[in-house]
């Protein structure tokens, strides 16, 4: 190759890399969402770098929920590790996304290797370069991977996929891993992070039935053939079953999955592989939490239709297995790859848009090899080269607008779970976490109103009731939010986020005995639920010296301000101050976030109240109105408000 050749090469590779950087380059603060608050947020177990050991003797330390202990010590461990390079006290996202991202870009080095193993024998140098690098930046920049990127648990699916690729490439190209089965440590590897990495070996299996085997000229699905396929890759599978087997009785029995109705959930999978592969070509559905529900009789349309799709898809693998090996493999790769989640382990949703993750390399694959043929075939013939590059380029750069975008409805929680509301109306748990986002700027009677349509949909959800009695409490109806608490317990004794929430509740209630016991006893059910041993300490403190408790939380929060100036940590300070009750200190808080958040009713809240406490009722009906301007349904507000208005009139 020419040097002017080798240059244009790298030159098109960096602006790759550029594009690539570019789409995500607005993810790397999105705060963490959903199972992150388990196994990353409350879980004490990363705290420590001294503890990895111990995560791979106790799957306990994979999350504080004990329905979702599973074994997955690879995962805590890359948890831990970005706790520990964040340096602060609680988990910094930034720390983990850039950390997923590497990885995710070091994905795509690799996808490019691979794919230049595969394609160099089908087309010329020139041409299976750029097939697998449109191999790589497709797959780096498609709008439905942002769903697993943006998820910062979901890391267990990108590194654990990473690792099956790597496999790949030492059984390509190391003639020494080939000899002595080092291949197979990837998979080992992936496999504590993620269970799927084990798919390897059927990966393995119909690579060799495709491109290796000594009947490939004749009937690859010959039953001889087919015995001595699967038979060299026998220690992959023996590997992949002893794996699955040492993970089963690692993990604790109060695991679930989620669901335990296998039929339902194996009979609705059908039709959920059109979803995915729907969103590959068309990723305009993707949503964070789905409203699917389970099909339930094997005559409904979507059974129907989903199992001729598959039908469709085995028929095209066989049929092209032998002029078309890279299409057939690339397809068996997509649905190989889901079969961990869309078979008979019946798992909480009927799908998640994460999910596919893995299962999209195949159809990255199949997509650019059938692009390549046409372009052989087609744009040469016919003078359309140009064309065809700019097509190519356009879907890029395309993808790469949709995944920015994608990427800025995960920078808040309310913009996050807005959007899924609109496209998973019947999901209770959607409208709770919009509900919550509200909660968090002080939108009480919207919040009120979001959690009353997820109660119509999901009347018996139990966090759903925790979360109506932290609105009442803080609403001041406190006869009601302990029926809310008590109500959520009696649905589910076992989930310590239970015991956290109501014991926070008798605390502020001044009932420490009560609270005492409720936190000792979630404490029993997760001992490193961060949150219930804060609690402990904290009940400790206020009995025996509550000014001290006082001021600790004032320095922490100090702490966060410095570190961290955001009007959310501003406002925790202010609230700090205000219960030390030093007022004054709560106004100069609140007006840092005003100068950072000028619509913050909270911050308007905090200064009317505080106003209150030192009977300047001018100023706090001064700060009342001024907050009821920005957010006219903050209920919090109004009373406070209402308290400095009739205060006043006395004065008269």
């Amino acid at each position: 190759m020419s040097a002017n050749g080798k240059i244009t090469k790298l030159a098109i590779c960096l602006l790759a890399a550029l594009l690539v950087c570019i789409a995500y380059s607005n993810h790397f603060n999105n705060p963490f969402e959903f199972d992150d608050e388990h196994t990353i947020v409350n879980n004490t177990a990363i705290r420590e770098l001294k503890n990895i050991p111990t995560f791979f003797k106790d799957a306990r330390t994979t999350s504080t929920l004990p329905k979702s202990q599973a074994y997955r010590p690879g995962l805590t461990t890359l948890n831990a590790i970005d706790y520990a390079i964040g340096g602060q006290d609680k988990p910094v996202p930034f720390y983990f996304h850039f950390s997923i991202f590497v990885s995710f870009i070091v994905l795509g080095i690799c996808l490019f290797y691979f794919s230049k193993f595969l394609f160099q024998n089908y087309f010329s140098n020139t041409l299976s370069f750029y097939a697998s690098l449109l191999v790589a930046t497709l797959f780096c920049v498609h709008t439905a991977n942002t769903q697993t990127i943006n998820y910062i648990i979901s890391r267990d699916d990108s590194f654990s996929t990473l690792m099956v690729v790597v496999g790949f490439l030492l059984y390509f190209y190391s003639p020494l891993a080939k000899k002595f089965y080092l291949y197979l440590l990837p998979m080992v590897i992936g496999f504590m992070v993620k269970e799927p990495a084990i798919m390897f070996a059927p990966l393995l299996t119909v690579y060799k039935l495709f491109f290796e085997s000594k009947y490939k000229e004749q009937s690859i699905f010959k039953f001889k053939n087919l015995i001595a396929v699967f038979l060299s890759s026998s220690l992959a599978f023996i590997m992949a079953a002893l794996l699955f087997a040492f993970s089963q009785s690692m993990t604790p029995a109060t695991w679930t999955s989620g669901n335990l109705d296998r039929w339902n959930y194996l009979i609705s999978q059908p039709f959920v592989f059109i979803h995915y592969f729907n969103n590959f070509f068309l990723p305009f559905n993707l949503v964070v939490d789905t409203d699917w529900e389970f099909v339930t009789k094997i005559t409904d349309d979507r059974f129907l239709i989903g199992l001729g799709f598959l039908v469709a898809l085995i028929v095209i693998i066989v049929k092209c297995a032998k002029k078309h090996p890279l299409l057939s493999f690339g397809l068996s790769w997509f649905i190989l790859a889901l079969l961990p989640s869309s078979s008979i382990i019946p798992l909480a949703e009927v799908l998640n848009d994460h999910r596919p993750f893995f299962a999209y390399i195949g159809l990255t694959l199949s997509s650019a090899y059938l692009l390549m043929l046409l372009y052989n075939l087609y744009a040469i013939k016919t003078n359309l080269k140009a064309v065809f590059k700019i097509g190519i380029v356009a879907v890029l750069i395309l993808h790469s607008v949709g995944t920015y975008k994608q990427n800025a409805i995960w920078q808040t929680a309310e913009g996050l779970w807005k959007e899924a509301t609109l496209k998973s109306p019947k999901n209770g748990r959607v409208w709770m976490n919009y509900a919550n986002s509200l909660m968090s700027r002080g939108a009480y009677a919207e919040a009120e109103v979001a959690y009353n349509s997820a109660l119509k949909v999901w009347p018996e959800y139990p966090y759903l009731f925790i979360n109506f009695g932290i609105l009442k409490s803080v609403t001041n109806r406190f006869i009601e939010a302990e029926m809310d608490f008590k109500k959520a317990l009696n649905l589910d004794s076992e989930n310590p986020e239970f015991y956290f929430y109501y014991g926070k509740f008798l605390i502020k209630q001044k009932r420490f005995t009560e609270a005492a016991t409720l936190v000792n006893t979630g404490i029993q059910k997760s001992r490193m639920h961060g949150g219930l041993l804060s609690l402990r300490n904290e009940i400790e403190l206020l009995v025996g010296n509550p000014d001290k408790l006082l001021q600790a939380k004032i320095k922490e929060e100090m702490d966060k301000v410095k570190t961290n100036p955001t009007p959310e940590n501003y406002i925790e300070l202010s609230l700090a101050y205000y219960n030390a009750k030093q007022f004054n200190e709560c106004i100069v808080a609140c007006n840092e976030a005003l100068k950072l958040k000028p619509d913050y009713s909270l911050a308007y809240n905090n200064i009317c109240s505080s106003y209150n406490e030192l009977k300047q009722w001018d100023k706090a009906i001064e700060a009342g109105n001024k907050g009821l301007l920005v957010d006219p349904t903050n209920e919090l507000l109004k009373g406070n408000l209402n308290v400095a208005l009739q205060e006043k009139k006395k004065e008269k």
